[in-house]
């Protein structure tokens, strides 16, 4: 139960649910995500911090970058990410944080190519492309 207590207040914080539609765009590094949500880079750590503890997100450095990916760890972990952004599929905030994302000019030319990766399999489309 304590499991399930951390990703339900993972996911009841407004800033963390738009740091998973950022993610759920693409990998992002810390730089990218806290220009796209006008916060500190030190906040969206702590966000993205409480993220991973929940089981959501991941991390590895890329040289200078600390770059952070949607990762659920397990079944649960996915099926609540799903759930989320099946209810955020059609909110106009949410979609304004993707077109920022896209916009964004700053962090690491190489990952405004990468899809995310969420998926389980070859045969899964990404949430990128199921939210399409």
């Amino acid at each position: 139960m304590k499991r399930l207590t951390r990703r339900f207040k993972a996911l009841s914080d407004g800033t963390r649910l738009s740091l998973l539609v950022l993610l759920s765009e693409r990998p992002c590094c810390v730089c990218e995500l806290a220009a796209a949500l006008n916060l500190s880079q030190p906040t969206v750590t702590r966000h993205l911090q409480k993220l991973s503890d929940a089981g959501f997100v991941s991390a590895e450095r890329h040289g200078f970058f600390q770059i952070y990916r949607l990762a659920p760890e397990d079944d649960e972990a996915r099926r609540l990410l799903m759930l989320a952004f099946e209810a955020l599929k059609d909110d106009p905030a949410a979609e304004a944080l993707r077109e920022k994302l896209r916009r964004l000019e700053v962090g690491p030319p190489f990952l405004r190519q990468e899809a995310c990766g969420l998926c389980a399999g070859p045969e899964e489309k990404t949430l990128a492309e199921k939210e399409g």
